[in-house]
């Protein structure tokens, strides 16, 4: 049985913003992602199969999880426990083995920041990404529909953005297409989501290059309407299993962020984009 695996998966894609095991399992693209059917993912989620080892890799992608995260290492101790067979193997031999390493605290608001995951997150399916992904008008239309949680017409958004009324109907005309914006009766626009945290599934299979065509939206709208606020490197020579834990500090600063986030014009408020990314120059 998988009965500790089982428990820490429902809970995991919970804490994902996933509400039901469907919408986890074909929000992430079904059969196209995972290596298994829906009906053999429900087996796997209620304790009746552990998967397969080179199947976690998919599902982690899926639940948005990386291997250095929290969330990722009791998902793997349900795995191990289960696969030894109790609580008597697991103690032999799990237990010298993680003496050495005390479980990271969480950081000062790591709790909120994971309860804002679980219950204001929209996950995007990879035919809703594409849309997005699909023209730089579609893209930029959307992101002020839902960072704003008012109603614009088409020639407001051509004006905020800096483009012809003509490219923001045809970005609206796509984003209306996918589901992610709606018209109002009056013939504006609203976000299908406000307020919400999204995430683009820009780990799964053949989504790639899509997110590559969003980083460069990013790039040429830096260039013509941005500025750099700040910048901070370090070069530090460690350990790769430093770096790995180090990295998902640097992930939950990351989402610390949102908590400032706004959905009305306030004094100088803007889009802005946070990054966050270690890169290994050399071994030494």
């Amino acid at each position: 049985m998988a009965k500790e695996f089982s428990r820490r998966l429902a809970a995991a894609r919970r804490e994902a913003g996933f509400k039901s095991a469907y919408q986890f399992y074909h929000g992430n693209g079904g059969r196209r992602h995972f290596p298994f059917t829906y009906v053999h993912y429900l087996r796997i989620e209620n304790a009746g199969k552990l998967p397969r080892p080179q199947w976690l890799g998919r599902l982690l992608t899926g639940l948005r999880l990386s291997p250095g995260e929290a969330g990722c290492r009791r998902l793997f101790l349900a795995y191990l426990k289960d696969l030894l067979g109790g609580p008597e193997a697991s103690a032999l031999i799990l237990e010298p083995l993680l003496c050495r390493h005390g479980a990271a605290s969480a950081p000062a608001g790591a709790e909120a920041v994971r309860w804002m995951k679980a219950e204001h997150s929209v996950h995007l399916t990879p035919a809703q990404f594409k849309a997005l992904a699909s023209s730089e008008s579609a893209y930029w239309c959307s992101e002020l529909l839902c960072n704003d949680g008012g109603s614009w017409t088409a020639e407001e958004l051509a004006e905020a953005l800096g483009i012809t009324a003509a490219a923001a109907q045809a970005g609206l005309a796509r984003l209306k297409t996918a589901g992610l914006a709606r018209r109002t009766a009056a013939g504006r626009y609203r976000a299908r989501w406000t307020g919400k945290l999204f995430t683009f599934p820009g780990r799964l299979e053949g989504m790639g290059r899509h997110l590559d065509l969003i980083q460069r939206y990013w790039e040429r709208m830096a260039s013509r309407r941005g500025e750099r606020v700040s910048a901070r490197v370090e070069v530090v020579r460690a350990e790769a299993g430093f770096m790995r834990r180090y990295s998902q500090t640097l992930a939950e600063t990351l989402d610390a962020a949102n908590a400032g986030a706004a959905q009305t014009k306030g004094e100088d408020t803007g889009l802005y984009l946070i990054e966050a990314g270690i890169r290994r120059l050399l071994p030494f």
